[in-house]
This record gives C-alpha cells, structure tokens and sequence, in this order.
C-alpha cells in the first residue's frame, strides 16, 4: 500500500515550512547585519556566491530528475522502479558532491585571491568544502519524498538544519568577531556546513523508518536508470552550471565596478552588502510563499502530461499563473507604500529601504518566472527555460559593466528590471505557446495594479496621518502592511478579478487533500 497526500496538501506543508524557515533565515540575517555590518554582509555574500556555483555543479537537475522519474513509475504502478531510480541518483551525486569539493579545496586560495580579490574569504571557501556530498545525497532523497507526496521529512529536515545553525551560530558569534570578519564569516560558513551534514542525517533517517513500512510492487525492470537521469540532469545541469558561473561574474563585476565608481575597496563591499545581503535578500523574502509551492509542482505537471489530461493540465496552470500574478502585486503593493519604513523597522537604515522602493516593482515579473520555470520543468521543457537564462545572465553581465561604474547602485536596478522582464516574458511565451492557455494581462496584471495603488495610498494617508500614527513604530507598520493587503484583496473582488469560484476551486482542493490524508491514515491504522 502507498500512502500519499495529495499534491494540494503537499504544497501546504511545504509552503508553510518554507515561510518558517526563511523567516528564521530572515531573522538570523537581521540579526548578522547587526553583528557584522554591511562590509561583513559584503564579505558573506561574496562567499555565497561561489558555494552557489559550486552546490548548481554537486545538485543541479538531480532533485527534479529523481522527483519527475520516480513519479512516472509510481503512477504506472512500478515502486521498485523507482526506488532503482533513488539509488543510482544517491550514486551519482555523491560522485559528483565529492569531486567538487575537492575542487574547491585545490582551488580556494586562487580563487580568494584573484576572483574575489578578498583574502579574508579563503577560511570560509575551505570550510564550505566538506559540506558538498551530503548536500548532493540529501537533494536526492528530497526529490524522491516530493514524487511519494510525503513532504513532512524534507520540510522538518529543513526546520532541523535551520535551527541547528542559527543556534550554533549564535552561540559563538559574539565571541569570533573581535578577531576580525574573516572569522566571523568561517564561523558563519561552519554552521551552513554542519547544517548540512545534520540534515543529511536527520533525512536518511527519515528514509529507513519509512522503507521499510513499504510495499514494493514487482521487480525492478527499468533498463538504462543513468542515462534516463542524465537525460534529465545534463540539459538543466548544463545550462546551470553556464548560469551560475555567470552569475560569480556578475557578483565580482559589481563588486569591482562599485569600487570603480566608489574610489575606495571597503565602501564598494559595503555597498555590495546592503545591496545583496540586505536588500535583495527582504525583497525576495516573499517568494518563499511560492518557491515551496513549485517544488511540488514538477512532479504533479509531469503526472498530468503524461496521463494526456490535457484540459486539467492547462486549467490548473491558468489558475496558478492567475494567482501567481495576485500574490506578485501584493508584495509590490507593501514595498512601495512603506519601502523607508521597513528598511528602518529591518535593518535600521533608510537606504535599504530606498533600493527597496526601486526594485520593488519587479516582483510579479520574479513570482512568473519561478512558478513558469516549474511548470516548463514538469512539461519537459526545461531545454527552454535554461537556454532563457543562459542569454539574460550574459546581457545582466553587459549591463553591469556599463552601468554601474557610471551611475552607481542605480545601475544595478536597471540592470534588475530589464533582465526580470525578459526573463518573464521569454519564459510565459514559450509556456502559452506550448499549453495554449491564455495570459490575462488585464485581469491578471493591469486591474491587479489598480488595486495595489488604491489601497497603498489609502493605507498610506492612514498610517501618517490617521490613528496609526499613535503606535509604536514596528506596531503601526505591521497593521499597516496588513491593512494594506487586505484593502488589496477587497478591491480585487470589487474590480472582479476573483470571484466566488476561486475559492471554492482552493477549497474543494484542500478538502479532498486533507480527504486523501485521512484515507491514508486509516489504511495506515489498518496496517
């Protein structure tokens, strides 16, 4: 007997372990700004730029390869099948994991010294190193848990791993700084890594109690596993691995194009910090609403393209682009009515909150991109999206070095926008192209934004000039954002761009989820 949650359910679990979990990342980051200032945030973002690069190289492709293939061969009823399929990708990635971190440790002095040309990140590269295999091998088990719809172990390995570094971080941090921010930042890099290794256990753990309970229907005959998850890995993995070494060059332009602009090495790293440890990091906050949400989506695309249920499968990605859309203005709605506010209430500083303000807007444009980038993953399409990706992240490179020496972090905002509306637009073509569902610009988008203005400036004048302005600041705001989001979510029924089916169509799906749940705990209590 397989036990499965539904997709809906699946998704609700790991959005809400996801929103915990940035939350909490969000928080820590809060509270090391505090600790290390924008030049340390600087240096730790120049460090999670290599680890980026080198954990596309030990995982990109394998957690939607193992997600997308174990699915097919549940739904065609072959279990062993796919546990054939979980095996050889642990196989392959703790080949892979291993291979690039010793890479990284051969190669962690040049790359200190000559690419990010900060030697106080040496320690830290060394460190992230043995960390690579287990992150490899968890992203297997991961995909495998997706494609079962048993997310709970992924998402509570998730809480573990977040909890163990915070806490071991925060033990000791105070203590590393006085001996300077190389310190601080191989403290910092430390928890990351033995997070991973916590995380790694705790899922495979996870994975034991549960093989056991299983029955594995029939014997496994599924010829050529490698190459079937090589067909899948390499196309993305490819394309990743292009996009995130283009993505380390981007970091190091800015950084060297903000000292050109600056005159002076510790404002541009300070710069950089607030820019990218600071407020990149707030404005993308939101997305982890969505980012869970697209986890699941692979494997349930996959599952409806090939049961041919062709009509399912474009309602489905219509309902979800629509919403996508609702939730993408929202948070525009937030950041430009209280973009100085939040910068102070966060990070006590108003000029986070001014780049802020001017990368706001891009929101809906970064919610479309990761919701159609999973959805042409689960089509098939991922050749596509990559290919997309590749050719934005070399225009985003172009467009830092021309703007950036010239006109500063004003630059690297038009950098943003004009590579978000490519991407997006490039990406929602091939994808209304392929499934032939309609965009609704003016229902989606444009009445969307009428709402969003409206009810930023009512909320506005309320917050200066009503009674709001009798609270504590940190107090006033939040009722603020809240009174803002639900005057949003008003005027989108007034204006007619949600009506009652909509939610019936959430709720009929929560409640057969949470059906398919408990038919599945009463077969387990039959068991």
């Amino acid at each position: 007997m397989t036990k499965q949650q539904s997709f809906i359910t699946g998704a609700v679990i790991l959005t809400v372990t996801s929103l915990f979990v940035r939350a909490a990342g969000f928080l820590f980051r809060i509270y090391l700004s505090n600790m290390v200032g924008a030049e340390g945030m600087g240096i730790y973002s120049l460090i999670m730029s290599v680890y980026g690069l080198c954990t596309t190289v030990a995982t990109s492709g394998v957690s939607i390869a193992v997600s997308r293939l174990v699915a097919e061969q549940l739904s065609l009823g072959r279990s062993a099948n796919a546990v054939r399929v979980l095996r050889r990708s642990v196989s392959l990635s703790l080949l892979l994991g291993c291979a690039i971190g010793t890479v990284l440790l051969i190669v962690s002095e040049p790359i200190a010294m000559h690419v990010l040309g900060d030697e106080r990140t040496l320690l830290s590269l060394r460190i992230l190193a043995p960390g690579l295999p287990f992150l490899a091998i968890s992203s297997c088990f991961r995909g495998y848990f997706v494609a079962h719809r048993k997310t709970a172990n992924p998402a509570s390995g998730q809480v573990v791993e977040q909890m163990f570094k915070i806490g071991f971080v925060v033990l000791m941090i105070g203590r590393v700084i006085p001996y300077g921010l190389e310190y601080a930042a191989a403290w910092i890099v430390l928890g990351l890594t033995l997070g991973e290794i916590v995380c790694f256990i705790y899922t495979f753990a996870g994975y034991m109690l549960i093989k056991n309970r299983e029955q594995i229907a029939g014997r496994a005959d599924m010829q050529n596993v490698v190459r079937k998850i090589l067909e899948i890995i390499l196309p993305i993995s490819v394309a990743a691995y292009i996009r995130s070494a283009l993505r380390l060059a981007e970091n190091v332009i800015t950084l060297n194009a903000l000292r050109l602009y600056s005159g002076a090495g510790d404002i541009a790293i300070s710069t950089y910090g607030m820019l990218k440890g600071m407020a990149m990091p707030l404005l993308l906050f939101p997305l982890s609403l969505l980012s869970s949400f697209v986890i699941t989506l692979t494997p349930e695309i996959s599952r409806l393209h090939v049961s041919g249920r062709k009509r399912e499968l474009e309602a489905i990605i219509g309902r979800i682009l629509q919403y996508t859309c609702f939730a993408g203005v929202m948070i525009v709605c937030v950041f430009m009515t209280f973009p100085r506010e939040i910068g102070i209430a966060v990070y006590n500083d108003p000029g986070v909150g001014e780049m802020l303000l001017m990368l706001s807007f891009l929101s809906p444009f970064m919610c479309l991109e990761l919701v159609t980038v999973g959805i042409l993953q689960g089509l098939g399409e991922q050749v596509s999206s990559t290919r997309y990706n590749i050719i934005d992240c070399a225009l985003r490179i172009g467009l830092v070095w021309a703007l950036i020496p010239l006109i500063g972090v004003a630059g690297f905002m038009w950098m943003t926008v004009a590579s978000n509306l490519f991407t997006s637009i490039l990406n929602i073509r091939r994808l209304v192209k392929i499934t032939k569902v309609r965009f609704e610009i003016k229902q989606w988008l444009i009445k969307p934004g009428i709402a969003a203005v409206a009810s930023g400036q009512i909320t506005l004048f309320l917050y200066r000039h009503g009674a709001l302005s009798s609270y504590a600041p940190r107090v006033s705001l939040f009722i603020g954002i809240a009174m803002a989001c639900a005057a949003y979510i008003v005027l989108l029924f007034l204006l007619d761009c949600i009506k009652s089916g909509d939610i019936s169509w959430i709720f009929e799906r929560l409640r057969r989820g949470a059906a398919e749940s408990k038919k599945a705990q009463a077969e387990v209590v039959q068991e």
